[in-house]
């Protein structure tokens, strides 16, 4: 009842604060810059005199690219427009949903695709396809990651993580953590990717409450630029991802320019500035740092919370060069701590954390340089070399009923990789391109895993290792565009995991077929694989002999996946989806006799025992979405996700995996108004996401083991055979922007789990009733927020 009265308090006074400052709206005649650069798709070589023009606007605006690609058109009115490019001999294209304000200017880049046939002969029209992703070798199973629907759509908390569990086949884990949960696949199977070379979990607190998740990410929205997200059967290009991939892309700074952006929030402070070094050359910078605390929201937050607080800070510089290419500087890096103390007597303790102190520091990096030459007409070369490493630094001690602690467990987990990546896009025609590149990843690690077996025994090792080892990668991909309804995508991806040589080879094939106006047809084939977390391969057990690590020769994890899609674009604004799938896991760690599966492993750090590669699994199901693009002030995306993911263990039975929720729907829409006297340059949007999502799989609790110990302990022999209830989210944003001659105010409140709804985490043992009960929380987030862009 606390946590609902605060909730309402903060939205009450929050909408009073924006109708106050509706009215103080004053009319001037602002208008702003659109500008970027059109080049062709494939090789990234620049279009001269390619046609942007600005639909929808009396006169007309539009502007023809210059001899290196460039446009810019002046004095646009402020609102949201589609543009429109086009190019004799390419695809025209219709970017959607531009929004257009002060204080920034509008950077609009298009990559057109070359056509098979000349505009002459064939009237090709333009289409908007905003889900289509930036990946020319993709489409099917691939969505482009628009950082505006990360600050505009409800639930995103300018996330990309968040973001996509808005999407068909992507499912959130639970409100604590950003790790998704895609076609039934555990979070840790997901990809992370930026500028093209493998990075740790860009999350704050990654790995700490879900493998593959975090609190929030630490790549500001202010850094990243339209990126690409993969669900299923991905381009020959990725690799060492089972489930999902992320291909991040920074953007870069303005050219023209200085611009800075302040926000300011009750979870923290955001600064950013982009602009060229130096004006009228061509060389720029863009940065963005951002110091967070929960303190003011601590009361909304589980009681045992704790202290929560991070930083991160990000960057991208270019240097353009005349002949030797586009060389970028790029880094991120964030510092987290988080941890709680026991504050009660020792007969006030209801449940084991009130006995718990723990101290938890995480901290995530990566910095690198990439290379961007273009040789000729037909080929573009990008290389990237780079260093990246994560830490993880857990300690836990436990109270006794005399205030002595004992240690419970500590977990120092450190990486450091060095990485050069390099693919080379060749156009042999307008039927034929190819990609193919190299990926070498150095891994470093240095491990200390402990856990005392029983409460008050001295720490047990699990895992301590300090050494190196290294995964190589190859692969290569052609797209043929056979006729203007069919394109074919094959190609194949090899990686050599040298600490116990074994390698996989994985075809990949991908075929779409527009048999209509509109309409088209799909498929999508992969062999993909993944390593496990490093500490898996490196666990140990005490033997008579010795130590021993018996997991060192592990397998890669495997899974054929196979998708086939629809296409429909129902008008101008509204698009239809239907993708059905199906996925085979093979090769998969379990522990033999037993039902244990590194399929259903979310956060368990103790890992030892011996396993071999004769898991399998199987996910399958159906996903729609009918999306209506922002048009005339309104848009709305349904989307319904029907599923069922099972596992074998290494006792031969098949069971449910922890994360078949069965179902997932999706309702989430949003409306603006052009607010202020006369010209109407503020607009006010409200947004708005209501989620019904299947329960997660539990394994039943041993009810007389646990109330001997007094210690929840659950019966391995039904794992999973029990399903959580069902969470209803409701998530609401509500903007105000005021538009100024050289500034723009943008007031925003932000509210995660509206309702207060309660999320379920298995069973605790209550020390004061001397019973077991669920273990149910609730957690609301609300952030209000002042930003200027200036």
């Amino acid at each position: 009842m606390k946590t609902a009265t605060n909730v309402n308090l903060i939205l009450s006074g929050f909408i009073y604060f924006l109708i106050l400052i509706q009215f103080q709206a004053f009319p001037q005649q602002i208008a702003q810059t659109v500008k970027g650069r059109i080049v062709d798709s494939d090789t990234e070589i620049p279009l001269p005199g390619a046609t942007v023009v600005i639909l929808d606007t009396d006169p007309i605006l539009g502007a023809s690219s210059d001899m290196d690609g460039y446009y810019r058109i002046d004095k646009v009115p402020l609102g949201r427009y589609d543009i429109k490019v086009s190019y004799t001999g390419f695809e025209p294209a219709i970017i959607s949903e531009v929004i257009v304000g002060s204080g920034k200017e509008v950077v609009v880049n298009v990559g057109l695709k070359e056509s098979l046939v000349q505009l002459e002969e064939v009237v090709i029209k333009a289409e908007i396809d905003k889900k289509q992703p930036i990946n020319s070798m993709a489409f099917i199973s691939s969505r482009q990651v628009n950082m505006e629907e990360a600050r505009r759509f409800a639930g995103a908390f300018d996330d990309p993580a968040r973001l996509v569990t808005s999407y068909a086949g992507v499912a959130a884990g639970n409100m604590n953590s950003n790790g998704i949960i895609v076609r039934g696949n555990a979070p840790k199977g997901v990809l992370w990717k930026l500028e093209g070379v493998e990075i740790a979990n860009p999350s704050h607190f990654a790995n700490l409450t879900t493998f593959g998740g975090g609190g929030i990410s630490a790549l500001s929205a202010q850094m990243i630029d339209n990126s690409d997200f993969y669900t299923a059967a991905f381009p020959a290009e990725f690799g060492n991802a089972l489930s999902g991939v992320f291909d991040l892309k920074l953007r870069s700074g303005n050219r023209d320019k200085r611009e800075h952006t302040f926000q300011a929030g009750i979870t923290g402070l955001d600064f950013s500035s982009e602009g060229p070094y130096k004006k009228g050359k061509p060389a720029t910078y863009l940065f963005n740092y951002r110091y967070s605390t929960f303190g003011l929201i601590k009361p909304l937050l589980p009681d045992n919370a704790g202290l929560i607080t991070y930083q991160d800070f990000s960057f991208k510089t270019d240097f353009p060069t005349k002949k030797a290419g586009v060389f970028s500087v790029w880094g991120i890096g964030s510092i987290d701590q988080s941890g709680s103390e026991v504050d009660k007597e020792p007969s006030e303790w209801e449940y084991e954390e009130d006995r718990l102190n723990d101290d938890s520091r995480t901290s995530m990096g990566a910095l690198g340089m990439t290379h961007k030459l273009i040789v000729g007409l037909n080929t573009m070369i990008n290389s990237s070399l780079a260093v990246s490493g994560s830490l993880l630094s857990s300690e836990g001690t436990k109270m006794d009923t005399d205030k002595v602690l004992y240690d419970d467990y500590n977990i120092e987990n450190s990486t450091l990789n060095y990485s050069f990546s390099s693919y080379m896009n060749h156009k042999f025609s307008a039927g034929h391109t190819n990609r193919t590149g190299i990926a070498v990843n150095f891994l470093n690690y240095n491990m200390l895993i402990e856990e005392a077996p029983e409460f008050k025994d001295p720490l047990q090792t699990y895992t301590d290792d300090k050494g190196s080892s290294e995964l190589l990668q190859f692969y290569s991909q052609s797209r043929f565009n056979i006729s203007e309804l069919l394109t074919l995508n094959a190609g194949f991806h090899i990686q050599y995991f040298t600490l116990n040589e074994h390698y996989t080879v994985e075809p990949r094939l991908g075929l779409r077929y527009n048999f209509a106006p509109g309409q088209n047809l799909s498929f999508g084939y992969g062999l993909h694989s993944r390593l496990e977390m490093l500490f898996i391969y490196l666990g140990q057990q005490q033997t008579e002999s010795g130590i021993i690590r018996p997991n060192t020769n592990l397998d890669f994890s495997k899974a054929h996946h196979f998708v086939f899609g629809y296409d429909r674009a129902i008008g101008e604004n509204m698009n239809f989806r239907a993708e059905a799938y199906y996925q085979h896991l093979f090769s998969i760690p379990v522990e033999p006799g037993t039902s244990f599966s590194m399929i259903n492993v979310d956060n368990d750090w103790t890992i030892n025992q011996t396993l071999t590669n004769d898991g399998t699994g199987d996910n399958y199901g159906l996903d729609l979405t009918l999306e209506r693009f922002m048009n005339k002030g309104y848009y709305f995306v349904i989307t319904a996700s029907l599923f069922n993911s099972t596992y074998v263990g290494g006792d031969g039975i098949e069971r449910d995996s922890r994360f078949n929720k069965n179902y997932v729907f999706n309702l989430l829409g949003g409306k603006e108004w052009k607010v202020g006297k006369n010209e109407k340059n503020n607009t006010i949007g409200i947004n708005g996401k209501f989620s019904i999502n299947g329960g997660d799989r539990q394994t039943p609790v041993d009810d007389d083991a646990t109330y001997q110990i007094q210690e929840v302990v659950y019966d391995p022999t039904r794992a999973f055979s029990e399903q959580k209830p069902g969470v209803f989210y409701l998530h609401f944003t509500l903007n105000y922007r005021k538009n100024n001659l050289n500034h723009a105010s943008i007031w925003s409140f932000q509210i995660l789990n509206a309702l207060g709804a309660p999320e379920y985490f298995g069973y605790r043992y209550n020390y004061l009733d001397d019973s077991i009960d669920r273990d149910e929380q609730t957690i609301v987030i609300p952030n209000i927020s002042y930003k200027i862009v200036f």
